[in-house]
């Protein structure tokens, strides 16, 4: 039997958005003296490739208090962080890449993003082709529900332009969601804990696209509460397999309700160079649909960084973890012998 948790979640990562006030509450203003720092760290590599720079070029005495601060509030904390300060007038758009990937090798380890191996993702409206075989959500401009990402410890979000209209990020915390539940539908966490298969777009690329793991909407670990969720890809699992019972259909539509309540959910719209970094484990993420202009062309950077021994994980998580990198290195063949 998977245990269930069935006490309220008295932590700071059950934020919500009615708690902290939004996006304001999930700021961390840059000081002046870190963006010298970070003027620093930009010449000093101006002649290295943004993704061939390394962490130890980015370390900074006036910026280490900076990172510790970022990886306190992600990983311990309440996992949720606005980072505020660089801007589109004071750097360019490689210099905001470069900024970007220095602060990321900071908290974690890049990995890759999609069968082509990127460790920094093209988050931007892009045809189904070469660069999009498979019509992924993140390159098109509709609605994307919440959900988690694969199996990572930290997603980033860094915006180098917004849309011309739309186009708001939303986060809302896995451990306000899982308190509402324990409150109002208690009876529906058993099967959350139980959780369901879970197929990707890019999965259908591979030899063997549809596993027997069930992975776990919920998990509780040494006293921490993760979460893994994404509706697509259960219900991408029950095309093929038909056996998605009620009683998860029920519960994981109400998750995506409770998750989009204004009262739990943070709307905001990143600026351009503001950056989006959340703990992957402890908040879903979505996006509102959005319209591209000739002067306003929606334009996002993602990172996907692993943090290992962050916090304990479920087996059928680690498990899916592994099963991932080897479903990415079959997809890449697969596609690169069509």
């Amino acid at each position: 039997m998977t245990y269930v948790h069935r006490e309220m979640i008295d932590h700071p990562s059950a934020w919500t958005s009615a708690s902290v006030g939004g996006k304001e509450g999930l700021m961390h203003r840059l000081a002046p003296v870190e963006l010298d720092a970070l003027d620093e760290v930009l010449a000093a590599t101006a002649d290295i490739e943004p993704l061939e720079t390394t962490r130890d070029q980015f370390a900074h005495p006036a910026l280490a208090s900076m990172y510790e601060a970022l990886r306190d509030i992600l990983l311990q904390g309440r996992g949720t962080v606005v980072v505020s300060g660089m801007t589109r007038e004071r750097y360019t758009e490689e210099q905001l890449e470069r900024l970007y990937w220095g602060i990321g090798l900071h908290l974690g380890t890049p990995t890759s993003q999609s069968y082509r191996g990127d460790r920094l993702g093209r988050v931007t409206q892009t045809a189904v082709g070469v660069d999009n075989p498979v019509d992924r959500g993140y390159k098109g401009s509709g609605e994307l529900m919440p959900h988690t990402d694969n199996n990572v410890g930290i997603v980033g979000l860094l915006c180098v332009q917004k849309a011309a209209e739309g186009g708001y990020s939303l986060v809302s915390s896995s451990a306000a969601i899982h308190n509402v539940l324990l409150a109002a539908r208690p009876e529906l966490l058993e099967r959350l804990y139980e959780g369901y298969y879970m197929t990707s777009q890019e999965a259908t690329l591979s030899a063997n696209p549809h596993n027997n793991l069930k992975i776990p909407v919920f998990s509780y670990e040494q006293g921490h509460l993760s979460c893994l969720f994404n509706r697509g890809f259960y219900e991408r699992a029950n095309s093929v397999r038909h056996d998605m019972s009620e009683a998860f259909d029920e519960a994981t539509n109400l998750v995506v309700e409770i998750a989009r309540r204004p009262d739990i959910e943070a709307r905001f719209i990143l600026e351009p160079g503001e950056i989006l970094f959340i703990n992957n484990y402890t908040a879903l993420h979505a996006r509102t649909n959005f319209t591209d202009s000739p002067e306003f062309k929606r334009s996002l950077l993602r990172l996907w960084l692993l943090v290992p021994d962050a916090r304990p994980l479920c087996e059928a998580y680690r498990l899916k973890k592994a099963g991932y990198a080897l479903g990415a290195q079959a997809t890449t063949k697969t596609v690169a012998a069509v």
